[in-house]
């Protein structure tokens, strides 16, 4: 019945609805990264101790796990996976079409640039290193890769106050994984 009323008729003893005016924002696909944007990307960044993962404790794109990060300038605004922003603020540019962000650590919120965690390849050398480690196996599933989304929300909520190494670990095996097996993919 309240939906027949005018959204302006106070209704006596109910909330009143929030009035917001939304502005319109482009998506720009191109958009620079800004120093705000940058340090808001690392302010949702929790490190390991020692040679460990750097954890992305922000959003998480569903089904395949990985971060997203969102900012905007002047009325447009750009969505990009964690670990390729991680890439781009490195190499201060765009990463060259074709360049994708390849996890040596096998943890798809990991945006730590160096050659034991996060680096710039092609598609192919990725899926190569994914052969070899067991992570792809053709059209054939992965244990847990259709957990990912389901895994990376139990890691980034296990470390987002600081890091905590036991927490992390109990993360990562909630869903049934062993302690030896490679993350999700």
């Amino acid at each position: 019945m309240s939906s027949l009323l005018p959204d302006t008729l106070p209704l006596p003893g109910l909330p009143q609805p929030i009035r917001t005016v939304s502005r319109a924002v482009a998506t720009n696909s191109r958009l620079a990264l800004t120093d705000h944007a940058i340090r808001r990307f690392w302010a949702h960044v929790v490190r390991a101790e020692g040679e460990g993962c750097w954890i992305w404790c922000g959003a998480i794109s569903k089904p395949d796990g990985y971060g997203r990060f969102t900012w905007q300038t002047g009325g447009e605004r750009r969505t990009v996976s964690a670990h390729r922003i991680a890439l781009m603020i490195h190499q201060a540019a765009e990463l060259p079409e074709g360049i994708i962000g390849e996890h040596g650590c096998c943890e798809p919120l990991c945006v730590r640039v160096d050659d034991n965690h996060l680096w710039p390849g092609t598609q192919s050398e990725n899926i190569n290193h994914a052969v070899a480690l067991g992570r792809h196996r053709g059209n054939l599933p992965v244990m847990g890769s259709q957990h990912r989304w389901e895994r990376s929300v139990l890691v980034r909520d296990a470390v987002r106050q600081g890091w905590d190494e036991h927490a992390y670990h109990r993360a990562c095996q909630k869903l049934g994984w062993d302690e030896g097996q490679l993350a999700l993919w």
